[in-house]
């Protein structure tokens, strides 16, 4: 059966420079979509960057990059989970997508790609409103993740019996 299922997430990061006669501020917002879509999972996001200088002059340029996207099959992926926040109340917590190879999330993890605290883990921040979309999605996931090693071990299984047969056959024939 194929399975759908979409989250929106939200990364920020920041970045400050104090120098003798100016500061910098650097703020890098990414919205983006996790997407399940039948064996595969689809990331897309848009990187918004807001600089503001203050030295001798005050100002503010803004960045929008466009959308990008990035394609993982299902076989590359592990799970997901959602990690409630800290504090319960605050927050909508965290959706994690585990990697089965540790290059599954390069291309997501590239140049003007999203950082990473560690190259198995795709940890986005999700909004309260959300929390049960993300429930939803790692749910559907696993199911997905699941279905998947079942038809795998299935073909192997196949596979297995088909050189058995055929060895049979041919140790009869000599």
């Amino acid at each position: 059966m194929p399975r759908s299922a979409a989250v929106p997430f939200t990364l920020k990061r920041s970045q400050d420079v104090l120098g003798s006669s100016y500061i910098t501020s650097t703020t890098e917002t990414v919205h983006g979509l996790l997407r399940l879509d039948g064996d595969r999972v689809l990331i897309q996001w848009r990187l918004a960057r807001k600089t503001e200088h203050i030295g001798n002059e005050i100002r503010t340029d803004q960045e929008f990059e466009a959308v990008r996207e990035v394609v993982l099959p299902i076989d590359v992926l592990a799970g997901a989970q959602v990690r409630a926040p800290w504090l319960g109340f605050f927050g909508g917590g965290k959706l994690v997508l585990t990697a089965a190879d540790l290059q599954a999330f390069e291309a997501v993890a590239g140049e003007g790609g999203l950082r990473l605290r560690h190259p198995a883990e795709l940890l986005v921040r999700i909004r309260r409103s959300d929390r049960m979309l993300a429930e939803e999605f790692s749910a559907e996931l696993a199911m997905a993740v699941a279905e998947r090693a079942l038809e795998l071990h299935q073909e192997r299984s196949l596979a297995r019996g088909r050189e058995r047969n055929l060895g049979e056959g041919q140790e009869g024939s000599v």
